[in-house]
């Protein structure tokens, strides 16, 4: 399991794989072909899982004949998370609230998200 004071920065193909470990999880090679929302050869895909593996994301549970399966070894909400505070801290100076305030003018947020924020900083 990865460190969780590292930081956890995916690609964006590493992205596309875990949200389909995230969301099938345990899951072999040829399942997350075939869920990835657009053509990627087989050996793309593993190469990518094995990127995954080696950096702790994702790790090996089991095997289906002869293909591994694998299961999420990172939460998606620790990963959110950690890629949240690292675009802060590349693009805003480490300010959460400039982000957040470049999200709200620069972006279409429905009025219903809006108050779900609000709902969730008040709770907190």
């Amino acid at each position: 399991m990865k460190d969780q004071t590292e930081t956890l920065m995916l690609t964006a193909a590493e992205a596309e794989v875990m949200n389909v470990v995230w969301d099938f999880s345990p899951t072999s090679v040829a399942d997350i072909v075939d869920r990835l929302p657009r053509n990627l050869a087989y050996t793309t895909v593993m190469t990518t899982v094995r990127i995954l593996e080696n950096k702790g994301f994702v790790e090996k549970c089991g095997k289906r004949g002869r293909a591994f399966i694998y299961e999420a070894a990172i939460q998606r909400d620790a990963a959110q998370g950690s890629m949240s505070l690292e675009v802060a801290n590349r693009l805003f100076g480490g300010s959460l609230k400039s982000l957040m305030l470049n999200l709200v003018q620069t972006q279409t947020i429905s009025i219903a998200d809006l108050e779900e924020v609000k709902r969730l900083i008040a709770n907190r």
